[in-house]
């Protein structure tokens, strides 16, 4: 079985080789610093013109010569000056990974330069074109005043990261950034950049912070993503379709993480962190070639290589197989001699790289990572397959030997091919010679077992309507097809063409009909792509269960479950269903029930329900389950239907008045308790607050309280679902009036009346029927003789008090209408012996008045006044003395 990829690599040999690919031979990065690895190693160059405190770029050609270099606003040629139209470009010396430069397939002379922008910035992900044609053979950026427009801007904003890889088995390219969530992947071809980036790619957790780099190992196979703000994660990446998965956060001790690098066999990972308040910067392995490589066993591999005090640095891999680390502001860097090796055996040596006199900051250049990926290409890596070996160089090959590791004879063709009888690993050594002379490639590869597999295997399905079709879930099968735990991905396939070819995958295997077929092939393949094709036939059997087995379940609704006892909804325990259904089989059989909301989850064995504790949420009142009995020895369904019927009954339904009221003031002291307005033909039972029946009857819907305290009503239906409700009775009485203080002969008269008792009152004034507030003041009064009733609320009865309020008339008009035609003081008739005198201007009394008198008609001695002001003395009962004057008005 066969499935091409490139393997991860363990290299032994210096990638700096004859056969090296060179394009990353030249760095420049930081305070004017560069690496020269023309000869093997870097020897510092310290001819750059580049400045910039993080990111950069640079590409050499075929032959390792420098091309042209850039900090994502500047671009520099060979000769170290700026191309003609070399700036400004829109990324920026402060953004992580400000610019990558990329090769267009099928032209040696164009480059794309992708550049980001800083985070706090809206420029985004730009792309510009340079042609090594123009300027004399030294190149130029293509474009007038570079000026982002719709057709050099992929994205923005967007956040500090990019990277760049080789897409499988093809020449072409991805280019890779991150924002909010989704990544975005485009390609890059011989037709120039696809501005459409890959579909989907999104949801994903791991871009906390815009800042921090972003790398795909060598080989394509994974992806990884630094966070300043904490965190650093990792995930799946298939270089032939650019779609990303599995996303795992690792740990790094609550630091930050900024800088990011894959060993060359990808088999590695190393993140640089830092600390923001002690710049305690430290250097991380993890190892990612391990089983079941999840969050938590990725985590449990985390070494510790070194720390110091640092703010932040990038890493980069070298095209020596080396990893350097930026040292922020120092004249050297540090280097992991041996990455791909565990722990301390990696070698990391701090500073030890001389940039002379110029210093390194925080970045360091990046490239395409496939640059840096094996020299040594094999596919068809499992067990059984014929695998086929190249290997990529720069320079013409004149002769070539291959030692494939397993004893067997050696080959000289230039890609060879090979069968391995066993799995394991096995080094490959190859002499090549080129005019340049004879170098030695050593490399391991692994050949892996293909998975452990049953077959042919059978899903027995029941057949619900009897027409022998019926909906399968294909993924049942996976328990009897294999017990291999590297198998990680299942497909299924309608021929076994397809299914080798792993062409025309079943889209949704979890609803698959036998109508379109009884005979699957299902592709099994385990975590080191090797696969196997197993036989899968579907059968279907009628039901044993009868069809007019039904189990009733019966249940009151209740607000127990949702705080609702009206909706129909609560909660049901049918598992003793189980039993019964069993019964109905012959025993011995190793048999399994299980229950369903719908048909269509019972044929595929998805949302099982627990039938201790069901709530039947989605059919309020009443409910058919579906039972499915299968045996546990075969996955084979023996019964399938409807069986379960679950019915909810309401709850009575009335009324109660509450609180209700003995009245002390009226006799004989006792109260009719009700339930009131009932929908239906209820049992009642009354008790007292201790729980004390104190009558049950069909019509005891009444019941006399000759006592104070709480009593509860229960109403039972014919189904014994019941509802209690409580009344309370308490004592009332009419109100006693205690004290009435009046506030007369005022621009604002006012009546507030005092009352006690046990009862709730309400108040009126002059209307006994009218309207009734709860306040017992009452203001704006006219002068006169007044009124107050006070109710009971509670229907204990009223009482009233007349009251009288005191006010002297400015004027009166005795011309015989009716109104006005005397003088008296109002309110006085409750002070029958009060002294009344009027007087005119010189004091001269002209009447005396009874306070029970109509008042003075404005004679004296049978003789009319004029019109004038006239004065008055009064002395009230209570000792009160008033003087005034008023006018006497003729019209």
């Amino acid at each position: 079985m066969k499935k091409f990829y490139f393997l991860c690599i363990f290299l032994l040999f210096s990638f700096n080789s004859l056969l090296a690919q060179k394009e990353a031979r030249h760095w420049f990065f930081g305070g004017f610093s560069g690496l020269d690895f023309s000869s093997g190693i870097p020897v510092a160059d310290t001819n750059g013109s580049l400045f910039t405190l993080e990111g950069c770029a640079t590409i050499s050609g075929a032959d390792g010569n420098l091309l042209f270099y850039t900090n994502g606003v500047t671009v520099w040629n060979r000769n170290h000056l700026i191309m003609p139209t070399g700036t400004p470009l829109f990324g920026d010396p402060s953004s992580s990974q400000s610019a990558i430069i990329v090769p267009k397939p099928g032209d040696v002379n164009i480059y794309y330069i992708f550049t980001i922008d800083w985070a706090g910035s809206n420029k985004g992900l730009n792309y510009y074109t340079v042609d090594m044609t123009l300027n004399g053979g030294l190149g130029d950026v293509l474009g007038v005043n570079n000026v982002p427009t719709a057709t050099n801007i992929l994205e923005s904003p967007t956040t500090e990261k990019i990277t760049a890889v080789q897409v499988f088995d093809e020449d072409n390219f991805w280019v890779i950034t991150l924002k909010s969530g989704r990544f975005y992947v485009f390609k890059v071809d011989a037709n120039g950049i696809n501005t459409v980036p890959v579909l989907g790619n999104s949801g994903f957790v791991g871009w906390r912070d815009a800042r921090g780099y972003l790398k795909v190992s060598p080989d394509g196979t994974k992806l990884a993503s630094a966070n300043m703000t904490k965190g650093a994660f990792i995930y799946d990446f298939n270089s032939a379709t650019g779609v990303i998965s599995n996303e795992r956060e690792l740990n790094v001790s609550d630091r930050f993480s900024y800088g990011i690098e894959f060993s060359p066999n990808g088999k590695k990972l190393y993140i640089s962190t830092g600390d923001a308040l002690f710049n305690i910067e430290k250097l991380y392995q993890f190892k990612l070639d391990i089983p079941n490589p999840t969050a938590v066993n990725l985590n449990t591999t985390r070494v510790e290589l070194h720390s110091y005090f640092n703010s932040r640095s990038a890493l980069q891999l070298g095209p020596d197989g080396k990893i350097y680390r930026a040292m922020n502001e120092r004249n050297s860097l540090g280097v992991i001699n041996n990455p791909d090796e565990d722990g301390a055996a990696s070698n990391y040596q701090h500073g030890v790289v001389d940039l002379g006199d110029k210093i390194s900051k925080q970045g360091l250049p990046q490239f395409i990572q496939s640059f840096f990926s094996a020299l040594i290409q094999a596919r068809d890596l499992c067990l059984g397959d014929v695998t086929n070996f190249s290997i990529r160089s720069n320079e013409p090959i004149l002769s070539i030997v291959w030692d494939f590791g397993d004893g067997s004879q050696t080959s000289t063709q230039l890609n060879p091919s090979h069968t391995y009888t066993l799995a394991g690993d096995y080094t490959i050594v190859v002499e090549v010679t080129t005019e340049d002379g004879i170098e030695i490639v050593t490399q391991t590869i692994t050949i892996s077992n293909l998975p452990s597999v049953t077959t042919p295997v059978t899903l027995q399905q029941c057949d619900d309507d009897i027409d022998g079709i019926s909906i399968f879930n294909l993924r049942e099968a996976e328990v009897l097809l294999t017990n291999d735990n590297s198998v990680s991905v299942y497909t299924y396939h309608l021929s076994q063409a397809n299914a080798d070819a792993n062409t025309a995958v079943i889209t949704n295997p979890s609803v698959f009909s036998n109508a379109t077929a009884s005979q699957l092939f299902v592709r099994v393949e385990n975590e080191f792509r090797c696969y196997r094709i197993a036989e899968l036939n579907l059968q279907v059997s009628t039901t044993a269960i009868p069809s007019n087995f039904i189990l009733p379940f019966r249940e009151c609704d209740t607000d127990a479950v949702d705080n609702d006892d009206t909706n129909g909804v609560t909660r049901f325990d049918f598992s003793s269903a189980t039993q019964d259904i069993l019964a109905l089989f012959p025993p011995n059989q190793n048999l399994s029930v299980s229950y369903y909301e719908n048909t269509a989850d019972a044929l595929a064995e998805e949302n099982a329900l627990d039938p201790s504790n069901y709530r039947n949420e989605n059919s309020p009142f009443s409910q058919q389950i579906v039972v499915r009995v299968d045996s546990q020895n075969n996955n084979a369904c023996l019964g399938l239907g409807f069986h379960i019927s679950l019915k909810v009954d309401p709850l009575p339904e009335f009324t109660v008045t509450d609180p209700q009221y003995i009245c002390l003031n009226q006799l004989p002291n006792r109260v009719t308790l009700q339930a009131e307005d009932p929908e239906g033909n209820y049992t009642y039972e009354w008790r007292d607050s201790a729980g004390v029946l104190l009558s049950s009857s069909s019509t005891a819907s009444e019941f006399t309280a000759i006592t104070l305290g709480d009593y509860f009503v229960t109403a039972i239906t014919t189904n014994n679902c019941t509802r209690e409700k409580k009344i309370t009775v308490v004592n009332s009485n009419i109100a006693t009036v205690e004290t009435v203080t009046i506030v007369d002969d005022s621009d604002n008269n006012t009546i507030t009346i005092e009352v006690s008792g046990v009862g709730d009152y309400e108040f009126s004034l002059d209307d006994v029927n009218g309207s009734y507030q709860d306040q017992n003041h009452f203001e704006n009064v006219f002068a006169g003789i007044h009124t107050v009733y006070i109710r009971d609320k509670n229907g204990c009865g009223l009482v009233s008090e007349d009251v009288s309020v005191i006010g002297f008339p400015r004027f009166f008009t005795p011309n015989g209408d009716g109104f006005n035609d005397t003088w008296q003081v109002l309110g006085v008739g409750f002070q029958p012996t009060s002294k009344i005198l009027i007087f005119d201007r010189f004091g001269k009394i002209l009447a005396r008045l009874d306070a029970s008198s109509a008042g003075w008609d404005g004679t004296y001695r049978g003789k009319q006044m004029p019109s004038s002001d006239y004065w008055f003395r009064v002395e009230l009962e209570d000792r009160i003395l008033r003087r005034g004057h008023f006018s006497l008005i003729r019209r």
